[in-house]
């Protein structure tokens, strides 16, 4: 889908009724909830890879509020209305941004382990210039493949793909991968620098907690267990814990069992929360 800075992939599944938008994780794309698109049969879905991942362009700086920006222009350009917003980690950070900016466009949203840190943590952050992503290990992921299949083969027995259902790593694996020119390997289509970037990029972000209070459509917040001890645990729930109480009209699942990859390990679980919301099961506090 073209825009006028960037061009965005966006999957959609055809269907009946209101729509569904679903965005995903930092590192990852929008075939990532496959599993989830084949639990809700004749739902219409769109799924969008953000800048920097999937089949989306790659180009400018990274930073959160852009890409933000740039699903606030893919909402107008579509014009979609009475929209079922779902994001996880990264994508709901975003998806809560773009609703709080577009009201109008939006019915519920889902939130699972959104990064919306604590207020007081963004603080600690340093200034953008002051960090190279270069330096963070995730830079140097492993960024020379095969194929889908050895990367499948080398994550399927590894912490944090381990947890999760065997179809939602191989739909992960089968898209994660791009041709470069004049390489003979495939790539990560969400290239590490980019990847580690996202992870570094928080001050700034703090601008999300002016319009959260705007958010008065009912909310669902999933949230997987902290770590305090470890903040850089990446299966550790980075949501402050008391952001339902916050927004004006959300409910809280903590999901104990779980990790930060709620979608990947358990697929029918938010294809059910996500359900609701469509039939209006859950229609708010005073619902």
């Amino acid at each position: 889908m073209a825009l006028p800075d960037v061009t965005l992939q966006v999957t959609e599944w055809p269907g009946e009724g209101d729509p569904v938008l679903l965005l995903h994780a930092t590192g990852f794309h929008s075939r990532c909830w496959d599993s989830i698109a084949r639990e809700l049969p004749g739902v219409h879905i769109y799924a969008v890879d953000a800048r920097f991942h999937g089949g989306s362009d790659r180009h400018g700086e990274v930073n959160w509020l852009q890409m933000a920006g740039d699903m606030e222009a893919l909402l107008e350009l579509l014009d979609l209305r009475r929209l079922i917003g779902v994001g996880h980690s990264l994508g709901g950070y975003l998806v809560a941004w773009v609703a709080a900016r577009q009201a109008q466009r939006f019915r519920q949203l889902v939130l699972i382990d959104p990064v919306i840190l604590p207020r007081q943590r963004y603080l600690l952050f340093p200034p953008r210039d002051a960090v190279d992503p270069a330096d963070n290990p995730v830079s140097r992921r492993k960024n020379r493949w095969q194929d889908a299949g050895e990367m499948y083969a080398r994550f399927r027995n590894r912490p944090p793909f381990a947890s999760w259902q065997d179809q939602v790593l191989r739909d992960y694996c089968e898209y994660a991968l791009r041709q470069v020119p004049h390489e003979t390997a495939l790539q990560l289509a969400c290239d590490p620098l980019h990847e580690a970037a996202i992870y570094l990029n928080h001050q700034g972000n703090e601008a999300i907690y002016e319009l959260l209070p705007q958010l008065t459509i009912p909310v669902t917040v999933l949230r997987a267990p902290p770590d305090p001890l470890n903040p850089g645990n990446l299966a550790a729930s980075p949501t402050w814990p008391g952001l339902a109480d916050f927004l004006p009209n959300a409910r809280d699942i903590y999901l104990p069992e779980r990790s930060h990859f709620i979608p990947m390990e358990d697929p029918a679980l938010v294809a059910r929360i996500i359900r609701e919301a469509l039939d209006e099961g859950w229609s708010g506090r005073d619902g």
